[in-house]
């Protein structure tokens, strides 16, 4: 009976050791879980990056995707009708260069209502925009649409551009890119430029060299919209070509565009313009 007593002793006291190894192991690996949810907590991602210097400049500085967000301008009345859809950005580091990033796009965007300012009748007008470049140096925009007065023989097919150096805020022209001289207009001239609609190539046989450099001297501009000085030639740009825009007959479509790879007039491009750093490469495709 002794022996049988001493040998359950033991069994408990085995037992009750078991127990509390088990106990402690458990313990050991609840914190060791703890301290890996603590680890990847965004919460805590988010505190160490606002208190670490070198990560606020990281991303700071990081305004590859900024963001095109689409607003409306709109007026509705007896005599004026009118909708215009343009851009605005969201995401840049400088909030101030934004600001004026945006104002930009918005007034000129806008500016085309004093096309019709003084009507014979009433107008309604209805502008889109397309969005043909976007990256850290440069956005592109596209504007087209179409403009009627009441008692005109036919609606306008509208075309203009807006370019902006993302890097400065400011707005772009044609001149502030390439070289414009008699190499770059026979260029145009010269079908090197292929026309986005075939019907439309012939329009440049009216046109000389010394107009064209004219015309593309004072490119991009609607501050003389209305007006007998109203520039009809826009600029834009794509991964990989110079868009220019003219002014043609109605019958052909009011406005024409023609494009031309960047490789191809790289004697005309304006490599000290930053704008240039992020498309310079396609110059040797």
């Amino acid at each position: 009976m002794l022996k049988n007593g001493i040998i359950v002793t033991l069994l408990i006291l085995l037992t009750l050791s078991l127990v509390a190894c088990n106990k402690s192991e458990n313990r050991s690996l609840s914190t060791k879980n703890e301290a890996e949810t603590l680890m990847v907590d965004p919460i805590v991602e988010k505190h160490e990056n606002e208190n670490n210097p070198n990560n606020q400049q990281k991303l700071g500085n990081n305004d590859n995707n900024y963001i095109i967000n689409e607003l409306n301008y709109s007026k509705n009345d007896d005599k004026f009708k009118c909708n215009i859809k343009y851009p605005q950005i969201s995401g840049l580091s400088d909030n101030e260069k934004q600001k004026k990033i945006n104002r930009t796009l918005k007034n000129e965007a806008i500016k085309v209502i004093n096309y019709y300012e003084n009507p014979y009748g009433s107008v309604e007008l209805s502008i889109d925009y397309k969005v043909t470049l976007k990256n850290p140096n440069i956005l592109s925009v596209q504007y087209s649409g179409v403009g009627s007065v009441s008692n005109a023989a036919h609606p306008n097919n509208l075309f203009f551009t807006t370019n902006i150096n993302i890097m400065t805020g400011e707005r772009l022209r044609l001149k502030d890119i390439v070289e414009i001289d008699k190499n770059f207009a026979q260029k145009f001239l010269n079908e090197e430029f292929k026309s986005m609609w075939p019907e439309q190539s012939e329009a440049l046989e009216y046109f000389t060299s010394e107009e064209v450099q004219e015309y593309f001297k004072e490119a991009d501009s609607l501050d003389n919209i209305g007006t007998e000085k109203q520039s009809d030639v826009f600029s834009y740009l794509t991964t990989n070509s110079l868009g220019i825009s003219i002014s043609v007959g109605h019958a052909i479509g009011d406005h024409a565009e023609f494009e031309i790879k960047y490789q191809n007039i790289r004697e005309n491009i304006k490599t000290e313009n930053e704008i240039w750093q992020g498309l310079l490469h396609y110059q040797n495709e």
